[in-house]
This record gives C-alpha cells, structure tokens and sequence, in this order.
C-alpha cells in the first residue's frame, strides 16, 4: 500500500491568526483514515485545502504523486478527489435516481446531465451505487421525503457516482439514529473494498468501527497518529480531546 495523498509541512494563515500550523499526515490507499480532534482544531479547514476551496499560506499536498496545492476546486475534484459535506446538498424536487444521474455526467449544467444524455454505464453504475446505499427501493421517491438517514447516503452515493479515488467525508453520521449509524458503518467498510476514504467524525464509536489509522490534530497541529488502540493509549490524546468525549 502508498501514499494516495500526502500532506507536507501544511500551514495556513487568516490575518494574523493560523489556523493549520505546519500539519503533515499521509493516507494510505485502500484504507480508512478518520481525523479528529477538538472543535476548532482545524479539520474542516484541512479538507477545505485538499479540495482546493482555500489555498495554503505555505506547504504541499500531493495525490497521486502529483502536486495539487496551487489547482482550482474543479480540476482537483477532476483529478479524482469527491466530498460530503456535513451539510447534504441533494437536489430535493428530484428522484433519488435524477439526483444519482446527475451526479454521474462531469457537464456543469444539471439539466444538460438529466436530460440530453445518457453516458455509457450509468445503469450498472447507478445499480452498484443504489445498492450499496441501501436506496434500490427508493429510487422513483423524492429526495425531499427521504429521513435524514437516507438523505446523508443519497449525497454518499452521488460522490460514489463520480467514481473519486479519495473520497472526503465530513461528519457522515450527525444526526443519525442509532440504527442509521449502524447502517452507515456497514456502507463504510463495504467502501473500503474499492476506495481510500478520509473521514471527519467526533464520534469515537463509529472511528473504533472503521477506522484503520486515526489522525488527531490539536490547534492546527498534527498531535497523534496511529491506530484506534494507539491512539486511545496516548495520553496527550487524553487529555487534550478523548477526555472530553467521555464527559460529554
């Protein structure tokens, strides 16, 4: 296994305060790294700068052995790179399947995607994708009448439709039931048999399930790396973040 992405020496700066301090971290392709830490730590900030949303004050991020640090948003999501966000962004007056097929076409115009074409392969991919979200029998519902459960798989599944090598995932599982967490662990280990995941959670119960690295960062700095074992032995990590999950 390698490297599929690779930060280097990460910094990034707003004014005068810096939010990412010389970060460095790898993923490992084929695995499931999942980053916590407190709030205000800078995780989301970190993914903001793997996609190309913000650009760095200083520092390298490379995928695929390739640099991507100084790329737009859109060549980067391109290069093989999705997100979800925490927030999901479905399109709500469409069916699960108009919003999969959307998904599917690299054209920019939604309505071009719906209605012009049909590219070569949507079925069996939508079919694999549909399945593995568990929305085979939702796929003539709206998107608007889904549970929040169903509504976070939808927009995981139409990442999935890009077919990224990386996929970013922000807080997946907020809000759910705890029978929807169950569900969610299941579609992230079923992931892991084909994709290389980076995963933002709070949760430590669903990182202790999928996780297979644990990244912890601390002020815009790398604290700890390692595995769940590692990491829940570590008593910095105790005291600067797991300590408080178990108060909470």
């Amino acid at each position: 296994m390698t490297g599929l992405l690779e930060i280097r020496n990460l910094s990034k700066s707003f004014d005068t305060t810096k939010v990412i301090n010389d970060f460095s971290m790898e993923v490992v392709e084929g695995t499931i790294c999942c980053l916590v830490g407190p709030n205000g730590a800078g995780k989301t900030t970190t993914m903001d700068l793997i996609t190309g949303r913000i650009k760095p004050t200083s520092g390298q991020i490379l995928f695929a052995t390739d640099d991507i640090t100084a790329r737009h948003e859109h060549l980067i999501a391109r290069a093989g790179i999705g997100r979800k966000f925490q927030v999901p962004a479905v399109l709500r007056d469409m069916s699960v399947r108009q919003n999969l097929e959307v998904a599917y076409s690299r054209q920019t115009n939604p309505f071009r995607n719906l209605f012009k074409f049909r590219k070569e392969g949507l079925k069996e991919k939508l079919d694999e994708v549909a399945t593995l979200a568990g929305l085979t029998d939702r796929l003539k519902e709206r998107a608007g009448i889904l549970s929040h459960g169903e509504t976070q798989w939808l927009e995981i599944g139409m990442v999935l439709m890009q077919e990224p090598r990386l996929l970013l995932m922000d807080e997946p599982i907020a809000g759910m039931t705890e029978s929807e967490i169950e569900k969610t662990t299941q579609i992230f280990k079923d992931l892991r048999q084909s994709a290389t995941l980076l995963v933002v959670e709070h949760d430590m119960g669903f990182v202790r399930n999928i996780a297979d690295v644990v990244v912890v960062m601390h002020m815009g700095s790398l604290l700890a790396q390692g595995s769940i074992q590692e990491i829940e032995a570590d008593r910095r990590v105790r005291d600067v973040y797991l300590g408080e999950q178990e108060a909470a």
